[in-house]
């Protein structure tokens, strides 16, 4: 199945790169988000370190939602799906490899807009880079499984585009929770980190068994 799956995620991944719409959108997004609550909060000395965090974490979430909305999207617009699911692969490659696609995606903007995020809020000192890489990492994986399962929910229907976001957002809010935690509490102690990435990994592992358990009959019907 991985192979697959690979091979799909790297379809994907050209495809949108070529493309460049959503990939562009997203770095557009969340670059912009973080540029207009800095300098609104700019009279507060930046809004401090909580603050600083629930931005990042809600930048995020909404810029991966805007991606999301294309998961499947070009399968089902081409006809490609339909290939897909004759293919004599197991279809939970298919969900798999899409949602290796999104993280993808993830990752290359949060490496351009994380560090964006860094001098704006915290041109002296800031948090500790290893718990608020893994909080990151973690998350993304998060919302990547968290993310393309919603949108097989929401592959038939007509209103696809604002199904979605209701059915995602509800499913994300406890993993923005940890993710601030974590980030917040990399600022101190290396104790205050470790309950917050315990649940993002415990998050990752029950929706990570929910859609592989779930994809057969989602991309089925």
């Amino acid at each position: 199945m991985i192979r697959p799956a690979l091979a799909i995620a790297r379809v994907k991944l050209v495809l949108e790169l070529r493309r460049r719409e959503v990939l562009f959108a997203m770095l557009l997004f969340i670059a912009a988000t973080i540029v207009i609550v800095h300098f609104a909060l700019s009279g507060a000395g930046a809004g401090g370190e909580r603050a600083a965090a629930g931005m990042l974490w809600a930048a995020v979430v909404f810029t991966a939602v805007l991606g999301l909305l294309r998961t499947f999207a070009a399968e089902s617009e081409d006809g490609a799906l339909d290939a897909l699911l004759l293919a004599p692969i197991d279809r939970a490659a298919i969900w798999f490899g899409a949602a290796l696609a999104q993280l993808g995606f993830l990752i290359v903007v949060e490496v351009i807009a994380v560090p964006v995020w860094w001098l704006l809020f915290f041109q002296h000192g800031g948090p500790r880079i290893l718990p608020l890489v893994g909080a990151l990492v973690l998350a993304d994986v998060g919302i990547a499984l968290v993310g393309t399962l919603a949108a097989a929910l929401a592959l038939g229907a007509r209103t696809r585009d604002v199904l979605l976001p209701v059915l995602v957002l509800p499913l994300l809010i406890p993993l923005v929770l940890a993710g601030v935690t974590a980030t917040y509490g990399a600022f101190g102690e290396e104790s205050d980190v470790l309950r917050p990435l315990g649940f993002l990994a415990l998050y990752d592992l029950v929706f990570a068994a929910l859609a592989w358990g779930t994809s057969e009959h989602l991309l089925g019907d």
